[in-house]
């Protein structure tokens, strides 16, 4: 079955979601960002949406989403600007971002560069790479350039070891390990 309006929607919400990420007030303090490292951040701020975290049942409170960025993240202002003062779709969660090397605890830590393994922060935390040239053995997702396009993989074997649950909708967009 065809849907007839569906080809004048899509055009509109790529339009919306491009000036939102690019052409948003807080674009322009991080000009020099590259449009990699901006769909970086918009991507793993995403991912947020299609992962369920252990400590959110619904008869425990609320509690916010640790995030963790590695120091010398490239994308740390632009990501701290796309996440202030808002709640989670669909959640009344909020995101707090921490750096990596000042926190104690982490849901989801976004590495730039190789960390230490000893890194106590890591445990139990959704890991997200940089790129496929980062070897961290717990990644759970990892960024990589497949035809020019950014791309992402998950591992089934780390989203079971860090206890959360990927929706089924970001798995159909992901390449699996």
């Amino acid at each position: 079955m065809q849907v007839p309006w569906l080809p004048r929607i899509i055009p509109g919400v790529l339009t919306v979601l491009y000036l939102t990420i690019f052409l948003s007030p807080t674009a322009s303090a991080n000009d020099t960002l590259s449009k990699e490292n901006k769909l970086k951040a918009a991507y793993f701020l995403n991912f947020i949406k299609f992962i369920e975290w252990p400590n959110n049942s619904g008869t425990s409170p609320v509690t916010p989403i640790v995030i963790c960025l590695q120091d010398a993240t490239p994308f740390e202002d632009f990501f701290r600007n796309l996440t202030s003062d808002k709640s989670l779709a669909n959640s009344q969660r909020h995101v707090k971002v921490r750096q990596l090397s000042d926190a104690t605890y982490c849901d989801m830590t976004y590495l730039y560069h190789t960390a230490s393994e000893e890194n106590s922060q890591l445990e139990g935390s959704v890991v997200v790479s940089d790129s496929d040239q980062i070897l961290q053995k717990n990644s759970a997702i990892t960024f990589y350039i497949e035809e020019r396009r950014l791309r992402f993989e998950i591992d089934l074997n780390n989203i079971e070891k860090s206890g959360v649950i990927v929706s089924s909708e970001l798995l159909k967009l992901a390449r699996i390990k």
